[in-house]
């Protein structure tokens, strides 16, 4: 199984994945942090119509990412099975991404239809990039802990592109808008682009991928797509890790997508927002080179567990903050602490699935375990991206409103507080689940 992997990976190596999951990230944070907020208070599209919107595309992510999954696994390059798509897909994604921005000046009359083609097109993109990206991962390290040690690298580039988008996007908007935040935005996202496309290419020029990798060393064959996907879900253990990821997703795009909206109406600290946001990044991205380390003293799946359950705890402490500014930071720095190890450590239990399942079956199945975890993710986004502009449009959200009525909080502060414990601490015992069954087949 060796024969598969890269070898040592180099700084150069680190670096370059690293820049491809920031540019990654870019966009993967405005969508968590401001893509409701951009439909409804930028391009000022109904929140009715934005969760119609808004929940057509993540159906369509779901597809999508299932899609390139077969295309990445049916398909092979003779510069390598996962670096073409960092070349072939740069360009169009920077590009789709700095069209979005033009969204709130296109004429009324189309601004829907424009901003739905975009977002479909950005998808595609997206999906290819990260699912290709993500593949590589077991064939960059051999175990847990260098494994965990290359993806906690990778998720310090993404953190630090929630930290800039997450800080710096509203700000820069104003700026550069002079005011205006529509404006500012179109100006935004084409100077987020512009860093986004060569941060691919030099990935593409720096990583190495094996010749054998992704394979299958047994047969020589590719296996059908039904033999592919039969071994997945017949696999309970495989199965109830994605059942606990998809409602990890839920809770994680309820929090993120409604804080925004809490922090500014409920807590009365839309000034804050930025600095909020950022301290419950700046803690993951500290905790970063710790979280290998704690692979010494519990199983990677017994941290998941406990991540879970106490950024579920912490998510309920946000009640007794109230609009303490000094609270809320707090319970974002300790939130953003716990999500990192079960964030961490997931990609780690699919590779060990990879190593299982090219051992055992013979079977290469690496990209198609990680569309499976985008597919989970992406359901998760699709419930929450229309449940939030649909909930609080039932509870009266105006978005022309200096502040809102007390049964438009209560929904926010519902979706912000409850829907996020909530769905944490049953993503917490699916996971108990799942490593119940793997202790069973151990």
């Amino acid at each position: 199984m060796n024969e598969n992997k890269t070898g040592k990976t180099g700084a150069a190596e680190m670096l370059s994945f690293g820049g491809l999951q920031f540019a990654l990230g870019i966009y993967t944070a405005f969508s968590s942090y401001y893509l409701v907020m951009f439909c409804t208070d930028i391009a000022m599209i109904s929140p009715a119509v934005t969760a119609i919107l808004l929940l057509c595309y993540r159906l369509f992510n779901v597809i999508n990412s299932q899609v390139m999954g077969i295309i990445i696994n049916r398909s092979s390059f003779k510069e390598g099975k996962y670096r073409p798509y960092f070349k072939l897909f740069a360009l169009p994604f920077a590009i789709s991404l700095a069209a979005l921005g033009l969204s709130p000046l296109i004429n009324a009359g189309i601004r829907i239809i424009y901003t739905a083609l975009v977002l479909i097109v950005l998808d595609i993109c997206w999906s290819i990039l990260c699912t290709a990206s993500l593949a590589m991962l077991p064939y960059l390290a051999d175990d847990d802990v260098n494994r965990t040690k290359f993806i906690s690298f990778s998720n310090s580039s993404a953190i630090l592109a929630f930290i800039v988008i997450g800080t710096f996007m509203l700000p820069l908007a104003d700026f550069s808008g002079n005011g205006n935040r529509a404006n500012g935005f179109v100006l935004t996202l084409a100077i987020f682009a512009l860093i986004a496309a060569p941060l691919i290419f030099f990935a593409y020029i720096r990583l190495k991928e094996s010749p054998n990798a992704s394979t299958s060393i047994k047969s020589g064959a590719k296996p059908g797509l039904k033999k592919i996907f039969l071994t997945v879900g017949r696999n309970k253990r495989i199965m109830l890790f994605l059942a606990g990821f998809c409602l990890y997703s839920i809770a994680s795009s309820f929090r993120n997508l409604t804080t925004y909206y809490y922090i500014t109406y409920n807590a009365g600290l839309g000034d804050l927002l930025p600095v909020i946001i950022l301290a419950g990044l700046i803690s993951p991205l500290a905790a970063q080179p710790v979280i290998p380390r704690l692979l010494k003293y519990a199983k990677k799946e017994t941290l998941i567990i406990f991540g879970l359950f106490a950024s579920s705890f912490i998510s309920l402490l946000v009640l007794a903050a109230g609009n303490n500014p000094a609270a809320l930071i707090t319970c974002a720095v300790f939130y953003g602490l716990f999500t990192a190890i079960a964030a961490n450590l997931v990609y780690a239990v699919m590779a060990s699935f990879s190593d299982e399942m090219l051992a055992k079956e013979g079977m290469s199945m690496s990209e198609i375990l990680t569309a499976a975890l985008n597919f989970t993710s992406n359901i998760g986004s699709a419930i929450t991206n229309g449940a939030v502009p649909m909930v609080m449009a039932a509870f009266g959200y105006s978005a022309l409103a200096v502040s809102q009525s007390a049964g438009t909080l209560s929904g926010i502060r519902a979706l912000y507080i409850f829907c996020t414990a909530g769905g944490l601490a049953l993503s917490g015992f699916v996971v108990l689940l799942f490593r119940r069954e793997q202790l069973k087949g151990a």
